[in-house]
């Protein structure tokens, strides 16, 4: 494949953990935050994938590990990120969530 074949983009990372910000308890199970995430990717037409992994961090009350959820997304604008970032913060009832920008070259394969 040469590199014609790719087209230039943007990929966006959005790292975001279940736990609640209150109890510091995973109030939500991972298909809850599948329905969520579903939810407003639907009624936006956003293309995503959506990965489940461990994650750790310090909060006031010291350290801790939780489930972690890393959405991928091509194709959308910055705006776009940073709203959905948004609700799902709100929604989550979580501190904070961290986005990450790439610049990448992707294609289809067919």
């Amino acid at each position: 494949m040469r590199n014609k074949d790719f087209n230039k983009g943007t990929k966006y990372e959005i790292f975001i953990g279940i736990k609640d910000k209150d109890s510091y308890e995973e109030l939500l199970s991972v298909d809850d935050f599948k329905d969520i995430l579903t939810e407003i990717c639907v009624e936006k037409q956003i293309n995503f994938s959506l990965l489940t992994q461990l994650g750790g961090y310090t909060h006031d009350k010291g350290y801790t590990t939780e489930t972690s959820m890393r959405v991928v997304i091509i194709g959308a604008n910055e705006a776009e990120i940073k709203k959905i970032s948004k609700w799902l913060k709100e929604k989550i009832n979580t501190d904070t969530v961290l986005i990450t920008k790439t610049k990448i070259e992707y294609c289809f394969m067919k």
